[in-house]
């Protein structure tokens, strides 16, 4: 889908300034990363302070909000947040995917880190990561449901929420011509991922097994600290991030990698700011985002990164 951004004159250039300011200064430190860059319109929402629900359930002003997920539907971009704090609901920002510019706030019923979002476009449903006692979790919102609610009062409710027994955590999430990819991020050990394959009325299908012997991959460990996987043609990418270090992009050729959790098989590895988050593919570029715009990390870090970055893949996978 096509469609020309529109900006007003002024907002393009002020922003045009501030992108290449911010840019050239992180430009010097991460230049394999930036050389690939391009401006994005899509800034940040909610990070000084955002409207939620309290553990009372009462509205109230939330100003710990971080970014942890995003994807793109066919007309929006979708960012996931939590509260640092652990004092409000989670919420999804939706933005005009065109122009950039923040459409609502949504409220999600609980308060899940959120950590991966993603999108199924065939039967336009939006997973977002949960958890269930000691088990990996997740919810699905129609999209339809997610543009349509309109109230500040009340959470969003989800569809369904699933249970998956396999990991003990649903870090991050991904999607690719019909699977659902769930990531368990692990500080100290391997990593690991699965690969669940949604059925033709949009539900995804689980296996009986440990083995996930229906995923398109054989070993499905990963390295540690992986915080987002996304997928490009024969590609698979990983961010990879913890505390305030710079973080990495781990690029792997499925055709060549018998083990993503062997630093030797990738093709690239490429420096990033610290806190990086989600990673998602759109068309040919590779959307980043950081959390080192939100209150708790904006003093750790001088990379701070108040908009999802936007990568030219061409460039990036160049030799």
């Amino acid at each position: 889908m096509t469609k020309k951004l529109k900006f007003k004159k002024n907002w393009f250039f002020t922003s045009l300034k501030i992108f290449h300011r911010k840019s050239n200064n992180t430009a010097k430190h991460f230049p394999k990363l930036f050389e690939a860059a391009e401006r994005s319109p899509y800034t940040i929402p909610g990070l000084s302070k955002v409207l939620s629900l309290d553990k009372n359930q009462q509205l109230d002003f939330c100003t710990a909000m971080t970014p942890q997920g995003l994807t793109f539907t066919e007309e929006y971009l979708l960012i996931s947040a939590y509260c640092h704090e652990h004092m409000h609901h989670s919420v999804i920002y939706v933005l005009d995917r065109f122009s950039g510019i923040k459409i609502k706030t949504v409220i999600l019923p609980d308060f899940p880190h959120a950590g991966g979002l993603a999108y199924d476009p065939i039967h336009r449903k939006l997973w977002i990561s949960n958890t269930h006692r000691n088990y990996a979790a997740i919810a699905a919102i129609p999209l339809v449901d997610l543009i349509q609610h309109k109230t500040k009062l009340a959470p969003i409710g989800y569809q369904q929420k699933i249970v998956l027994k396999d990991l003990p955590r649903a870090s991050f999430l991904s999607y690719d011509k019909g699977y659902l990819y769930v990531g368990l991020f692990s500080l100290k050990d391997k990593g690991q991922f699965a690969c669940y394959p949604i059925d033709t009325k949009g539900n995804l299908r689980q296996t009986t097994t440990k083995n996930f012997v229906e995923s398109p991959y054989k070993n499905l460990t990963l390295l540690q600290k992986i915080q987002g996987l996304a997928v490009y043609q024969q590609y698979v990418i990983f961010s990879q991030s913890w505390g305030p270090q710079a973080g990495k992009l781990f690029i792997f050729d499925i055709h060549l990698t018998k083990d993503f959790s062997n630093l030797k098989e990738a093709i690239k590895i490429i420096s990033t700011p610290p806190y990086l988050e989600q990673i998602w593919v759109e068309g040919h570029h590779l959307y980043a985002l950081f959390e080192s715009g939100a209150t708790n990390y904006r003093t750790k870090t001088p990379f701070i990164m108040d908009e999802v970055l936007q990568i030219d893949l061409k460039k990036l996978l160049k030799p």
